[in-house]
This record gives C-alpha cells, structure tokens and sequence, in this order.
C-alpha cells in the first residue's frame, strides 16, 4: 500500500515537471519576444495541461494502477501534476521577473494606466493612488503565488473532466 503512494508522488512529479517545463518554455518565448497580448500562448499552455495530465493519468493507470483508476484517484493524481508543473511554472516565473527581465511588470503597469486614463471615469489623483496601491501587487512573489493557486486551480476542472473519461474501476465481484 505504501509503494503504491510512493509511486504515484513520484509518478506525478516526473509528468508533472515535464509538463510545467514545457509550458514554461512557451512562457519564457512569450515573455522574451515580448508577445504579452498574444492570447495563443495562454491557449496552448492550456491545451499542454490538458493533454499532459491525461496522457500522464492514464499512463498511471495502466502502468501503475494495472489498469484500474477511480474517479477520485485519477482526479487526485491530475491534481498532483497540475500542482507540480504550477509548483516549477511559479518558480522559474520568480526567477525570470524578479532577477533577469522585469519588462512584463512594467508593461502591466503601463497598460493599466492607460486604461485608467482612456476610461475617463476617474481623476488624476484617483488614478495616482490607484496605481500606487496596484503597483504594490504586480511584484515577481505575488505573480508567482497566484499563478500557483490559478494553475492547480484550473488543473483541478480540467482534472475533473478528464477523470471522468478514464476511470476505469475493478469489480471485485468479477474476480472472485
């Protein structure tokens, strides 16, 4: 009982690393070539979850489980590789807007601004303490954070969809 927990912490940390690094690498291209609108990035980030954390749940499954899963174990587990691709996302994110390009924060802040002052609904002044108090939130450590609980967030539904496609429970009655 206690090989099998191992295993699937393990089994979800590999997949789940994979995962986070591949959709890191298309975050650090977005941030790089400074394509910060571009909505295609996020959408493929999503889509490489998506299909990370059922090919991986299944791959444990069949692997691991002997082909048996129940819903509530295949959602826990794709929960678990959400949690750790979200887990390496936030920690190269920290690292790459706190230490090596800060021209993502920057950008946000500026758009922001402008949007305030396009909207026309506030004055100078309310527009100034606005971005003083938002620009308290738009630092590497609360991007980072959020993006760790908005990540396995969004990894729970998908896992919550998935699991219903590949449970696959045992009848103990079968085999007896």
């Amino acid at each position: 009982m206690e090989t099998n927990k191992i295993s699937k912490t393990k089994f979800a940390l590999n997949y789940g690393a994979m995962v986070g690094l591949v959709i890191m690498g298309l975050t650090l291209i977005g941030y790089v070539f400074e394509m910060y609108e571009n909505g295609w990035i996020n959408y493929l980030s999503y889509i490489i979850l998506i299909v990370g954390i059922y090919i991986s749940t299944k791959k444990y499954r069949d692997e691991v489980q002997g082909g048996f899963i129940s819903y509530s174990q295949a959602l826990g587990f794709g929960v678990l590789i959400a949690l750790f691709s979200a887990i390496i996302l936030a920690f190269i994110n920290y690292i790459y807007l706190g230490y090596i390009d800060d021209s993502f924060l920057q950008y946000s802040i500026d758009k922001m601004e402008q949007g305030f002052y396009e909207q026309g609904e506030l004055s100078d002044e309310q527009i100034e303490s606005t971005m003083a108090m938002s620009v308290k939130f738009l630092n590497p450590g609360f991007i980072s954070i959020s993006l760790l609980f908005m990540f396995t967030f969004i990894g729970f539904i998908i896992s919550l969809i998935t699991s219903a496609f590949l449970k696959n429970e045992s009848n103990e009655f079968d085999e007896i």
